[in-house]
């Protein structure tokens, strides 16, 4: 539901981040709700918030993992295109 709301033609980051905060109090390592969190931050222009989440994921994913990778270029790309902490995409 998260990822849905996220992704709507007219977005409901507030419902996204509920939906993708309740899957995380279930199971705090869940990938996929850690990473498009993470893309939600960025799209709230949160860096710190968003590699938090990367943090989280890289520790999850011992050996790497699809969400690790996809989110570290997300961040990667954000900085890359002058976006700093608070700034808005």
């Amino acid at each position: 539901m998260g990822y849905s709301h996220r992704k709507a033609k007219v977005p409901d980051l507030a419902a996204a981040e509920a939906y993708y905060n309740a899957a995380l109090r279930i199971d705090p390592r869940h990938r996929g709700a850690l990473a498009y969190s993470g893309e939600l931050y960025l799209m709230r222009g949160e860096l710190p918030r968003a590699e938090e989440r990367l943090a989280a994921l890289d520790k999850v994913c011992t050996f790497g993992c699809d969400e690790l990778r996809q989110l570290r270029q997300a961040v990667a790309s954000y900085k890359a295109n002058g976006h700093r902490d608070g700034a808005k995409p």
